[in-house]
């Protein structure tokens, strides 16, 4: 994983993403709405994983337990996981959120952060609801182009990531290459105990 140096300012925007209530939505569906539901439920919850929990009260969440919720797990298993389904407007969206500790090959990457927790939020977005619009509304929502890219497998993965002192936040939009895989918005937040 290569970090690239950014300003204080991208953090900013990471951990201070303005909260979006029902009335802030785009009353539409598509990528805007799509974009604003990742920021209020993840973006601007993070690092609280609580908060993540608590923001899905808002919505008509059904909350994954067993073997679905497990079907969410990351390549390595978190230490917390929850997973909820939101039905909007026609469209189901998975919402997740994830505690750990960072990896070795993160830890090896990120030496300055090896000791940090990790919370993560992600909103899994339907094919039908994957354009190219959405990396539009993600360059809009964050403020800036992507700081890399990269094809892995059938997803093209779009990467932004803002750093302190104290705290590392990677964003990553995965745009579906082939039909029928779904498109990923997620947010990591590193935070140095």
């Amino acid at each position: 994983m290569q970090v690239m140096r950014l300003t204080v300012l991208a953090i900013v925007a990471f951990s201070l993403a303005a909260p979006v209530t029902g009335q802030g939505l785009p009353k539409g569906p598509g990528p805007a709405r799509t974009a604003s539901l990742f920021n209020f439920y993840c973006l601007s919850q993070l690092p609280a994983i609580e908060d993540v929990a608590n923001a899905a009260g808002f919505g008509e969440f059904a909350e994954l337990v067993g073997e679905e919720l497990q079907k969410y797990q990351p390549e390595v298993p978190a230490d917390e996981l929850r997973a909820w389904r939101l039905r909007d407007l026609g469209s189901d969206f998975i919402l997740t959120s994830a505690r750990s500790k960072p990896d070795a090959q993160f830890k090896k990457a990120i030496p300055e952060f090896a000791n940090s927790k990790s919370v993560a939020c992600s909103l899994v977005i339907p094919t039908e609801d994957a354009d190219k619009q959405l990396l539009k509304e993600m360059v809009g929502l964050i403020g800036r182009e992507p700081d890399e890219a990269w094809d892995q497998g059938a997803l093209r993965v779009h990467s932004w990531t803002g750093k302190t002192d104290k705290r590392l936040v990677i964003v990553h939009f995965y745009a579906p290459t082939i039909e029928g895989q779904n498109a990923i918005m997620s947010a990591t937040a590193f935070v140095k105990k």
